[in-house]
């Protein structure tokens, strides 16, 4: 044997046993994984008789030359490869050391398929690995996505990657600028479990290249709940901050592929913690009372990367949440422009541009409710009807709830003493369940789901003949005081059409605003006066259904109600 050819084969031989076997401890080691194919390895899969345990994948002679000295042959599949409209790279079929692994998680090739010997090595537990999720098959629109060149423009282009020049250490790419496998497993290390290159509890391997906003505060990254009362059993660790990323997202065989989701079904990955088993409160319950936002009549629905105005109806968590932002709320104190479980939602604003993230929590509504407004059944059917939230609440329309701006007039003498004039509500103070704080009880805060109709907080009756009560107007009494309603303080004949003529507060007042685009004269829908059209109607004699605003306190209406004619009938 010449030096140089005893050289070659010393070299090879000590790349192969680093390759196969690392002091340290236990599972530091190949030999002591279930990568260890052979007759003498600690799983299930092992040779019949083959010992030696790298020439499952290495051999010194007789392979097609990849590097690392690889002794499998290569699969020649085609590969469905992971999409999604929020994925900026363009991936090919898988590449480099990705396309190594595949040769055995495939499950294409059959494990004692080598190049280095003529016949095939004999496995005791089964030729090609079993189905699970070390099987990924062909299919790998479900797994996290590899091959793709990770560069400074990818980064930029998504806003929430870190920069490739600054991966942690342990995170490398390929010699191409690809992230591979490789990037997050190591197959000669199983220490961390899963051959991760680190540990991945509290999200720590996510983290090296997702930085996504608002996560650091979030409470899937802060709390400290058990999730071992949860039905899901999907989980590694026992704390939903310690389960972190891991808690909602699956890197292989995922449920919902295009986020890799656990589930494919997207509430039932916020429902499966989010139902009182492992989050404080219920939102679950909440979803199957009278009016709700349910997630469940929709089915795959929303996307990150949609337009307002897209035009699929739908409602999903995701639409009003940002679960990589959400953080819990405190009891309301006073007036919030946006609360935390909101932080970094998107919304519209009230010009209708893009607001990213939204400032006003009624923006984030706007999403739904202005320009691209879903339907709602049991809309009450006004003298002036529009649909448009964003233009009902318009600071320019002649009366409007103060939700988007505050009312500058002083004539509501009926405030509660908490609400000083000019004092700005949210869209929440009205929609919410009725067992949430801001009722006085323990459920959870928020538009969710309501035992009253309208996906209110408080009862709110709107039909004709109704006996005033503190409870069938709650919902106006909680913000106006009963005592100043019902004695005339602010309209002189206030009881009478509330409590003597049993008319409804939605009969006349309309509880959003009035649209002065849709009105030739402003002065009709002062004081959110907006008839409900089945309730008045027009004056037979003039044909006229009209309120005119004559002054402080004062105006006269033109219609007919419970059978009387009014004709510029003034007070």
């Amino acid at each position: 044997m010449t030096f140089t050819l005893w050289r070659t084969c010393w070299l090879a031989g000590m790349i192969t046993s680093l390759l196969c076997a690392t002091a340290g401890r236990a599972h530091d080691r190949v030999s002591e994984t279930v990568h260890n194919l052979s007759v003498g390895g600690p799983g299930q899969l092992r040779a019949a008789e083959e010992s030696r345990v790298c020439v499952f994948c290495h051999s010194s002679h007789n392979t097609q030359g990849v590097s690392p000295l690889w002794n499998r042959t290569l699969s020649p599949a085609s590969y469905t490869i992971y999409d999604s409209s929020t994925f900026d790279a363009n991936p090919g079929q898988p590449t480099g050391a990705s396309k190594l692994c595949l040769s055995c998680h495939d499950g294409t090739i059959a494990l004692g398929s080598v190049l280095s010997r003529s016949d095939q090595i004999a496995m005791a537990g089964g030729q090609f690995i079993p189905s699970g999720l070390t099987n990924l098959g062909t299919d790998l629109s479900d797994d996290h996505p590899i091959s793709f060149h990770y560069t400074e423009g990818l980064a930029a282009a998504d806003q929430q990657l870190v920069s490739p020049s600054t991966l942690q250490a342990e995170v490398q790419l390929d010699a191409s600028g690809q992230l591979q496998c490789t990037a997050c497993h190591d197959p000669h290390n199983n220490m961390y479990g899963d051959f991760m290159l680190i540990p991945s509890g509290f999200g720590t391997l996510c983290t090296v290249c997702h930085r996504m906003t608002g996560w650091m505060s979030s409470s899937h990254q802060t709390s400290s709940a058990s999730v071992a009362s949860s039905g899901s059993g999907d989980w590694p660790f026992s704390t939903v901050a310690e389960n972190a990323c891991r808690g909602c997202h699956r890197s292989h065989a995922a449920g919902g592929r295009e986020r890799l989701l656990i589930f494919e079904s997207e509430e039932d990955n916020c429902l499966c913690c989010h139902d009182g088993s492992v989050a404080r409160t219920n939102i679950r319950a909440e979803l199957d009372k009278i009016t709700a936002h349910d997630p469940r009549r929709y089915f795959a629905a929303h996307d990150p990367a949609e337009t307002y105005a897209s035009g699929q109806v739908h409602v999903e968590c995701a639409d009003c949440h940002n679960p990589h932002a959400a953080a819990s709320a405190g009891p309301p104190v006073g007036y919030v422009p946006i609360g935390p479980t909101l932080a970094f939602t998107k919304g519209i604003n009230s010009g209708g541009g893009s607001a990213d993230p939204a400032q006003y929590e009624y923006e984030v509504c706007y999403r739904c409710h202005a320009d691209a407004a879903v339907p709602v059944p049991r809309r009450i059917l006004r003298q002036v009807q529009q649909t448009n939230l964003r233009l009902k609440f318009s600071p320019g329309n002649p009366s409007y709830h103060p939700v988007a701006a505050s009312s500058p007039s002083a004539d509501t003498v009926s405030l509660i003493p908490a609400l000083a004039s000019g004092s700005l509500i949210r869209c929440t103070d009205c929609h919410n369940g009725e067992s949430g704080p801001r009722a006085g009880g323990s459920g959870p805060d928020g538009p969710h789901g309501s035992a009253f109709d309208f996906l209110l907080e408080r009862n709110y009756a709107v039909h004709d003949d109704t006996t005033e009560s503190l409870n069938e107007y709650a919902l106006c009494y909680k913000c106006h005081r009963r005592g100043s309603i019902i004695t005339n303080q602010s309209f002189p004949l206030h009881r009478e059409h509330i409590v003597e003529e049993r008319a409804p507060c939605s009969a006349c007042h309309d509880p959003h605003g009035i649209n002065l685009a849709q009105s030739p004269y402003a002065s009709d829908h002062t004081h959110l006066i907006n008839f409900d059209a089945e309730i008045v109607r027009p004056d037979p004699l003039t044909q006229q259904m009209r309120f005119r605003d004559l002054g402080t306190y004062s105006g006269s209406c033109t219609l007919l109600c419970h059978g009387r004619e009014h004709v510029d009938e003034s007070y």
